[in-house]
């Protein structure tokens, strides 16, 4: 994928850009379908796990990229995992037309405005 993700960065760069658009995701979502593209997710019992990272996907996430139609799910051959979780053709698509452009922020635990108004008052 780094080597994909390359190529149309390059390319963006010269003016030339995917026909696809990309899908809006959340940070959440991104992240997984990322880690979904490399191959890294399963699901056993219910519980999505991703193997060789620190990343953490939900479920919930994994539902809406499935209910989406950028992720599907099928059997696992692998012990102890039921499913393994990969990308739709429109998944390939919508990954591919992400690269070279900025990544969604992730959201901060604190809301800016509210400490804002917080520190006024004191």
């Amino acid at each position: 994928m780094p080597t994909a993700e390359l190529f149309v960065t390059e390319r963006r760069r010269r003016g030339v850009h995917p026909l696809h658009q990309p899908p809006a995701l959340s940070p959440a979502q991104d992240t997984a379908l990322r880690a979904v593209a490399q191959g890294e997710v399963t699901i056993a019992d219910d519980k999505p796990y991703v193997r060789g990272n620190d990343i953490r996907v939900s479920i919930s996430t994994i539902r809406s990229l499935e209910s989406r139609g950028l992720v599907a799910r099928e059997p696992c051959p692998l012990w102890l995992h039921d499913e393994r979780v990969h990308l739709t053709t429109d998944g390939y698509r919508g990954l591919a037309a992400t690269f070279g452009r900025p990544r969604p922020p992730v959201p901060t635990a604190a809301r800016p405005a509210a400490t804002a108004a917080r520190t006024a008052t004191r």
